[in-house]
């Protein structure tokens, strides 16, 4: 396995993520995600990424937020990119 040299997130991710966190190990464990969140780099929710969501959702039958975070993935750079999800669907 190869160590990523960058981290990336959409900025909605901070959300879904504390809430995961929190529902699975209990409030005081999202201390570490806030902690932590300076290590990624984050890509800013814009008006012209909510367009290309929406575009996406309707295109490829994504919910709203999985939606929003390939559209925030699509604006990186691609050439090494990995995309990680866990979502089961």
């Amino acid at each position: 396995m190869v160590a990523a040299a960058e981290w990336y997130i959409c900025r909605a991710g901070f959300v879904e993520t504390v809430r995961a966190v929190g529902l699975a190990a209990g409030r005081r464990a999202t201390k570490a995600i806030e902690a932590g969140w300076s290590a990624f780099g984050v890509v800013e929710v814009d008006q012209p990424l909510v367009e290309h969501a929406a575009e996406l959702a309707l295109r490829l039958d994504l919910r709203g937020l999985d939606s929003m975070h390939l559209a925030a993935a699509l604006v990186l750079p691609r050439d090494g990119l990995v995309f990680a999800t866990w979502d089961r669907r």
